[in-house]
């Protein structure tokens, strides 16, 4: 196997153990995963090292977007 990085695939990986693709355990891998990075967003956003993105007329604060296996972190772009 190998990543795409920049649209350039790297070095060949051997994977000998673990979930592979179509593992019946792989969605509920992802979840777990997904649920941690969301909490860290949280996280993030509390303690002022991310400022999310404003939506609507209310202010909704936006500082993550996931749908199926895509993930999108949005923030407002900062020097820092």
């Amino acid at each position: 196997m190998s990543v795409l990085v920049n649209g350039s695939p790297t070095e060949e990986i051997n994977i000998r153990r673990g979930l592979k693709q179509g593992d019946p355990l792989a969605p509920l891998l992802f979840l777990i995963v997904a649920e941690g990075l969301g909490a860290l967003m949280r996280r993030a956003v509390e303690r002022g090292r991310f400022k999310p993105f404003k939506v609507g007329r209310g202010d909704l604060l936006v500082s993550i977007l996931q749908y199926a296996d895509d993930t999108l972190c949005i923030g407002e772009a900062t020097v820092e």
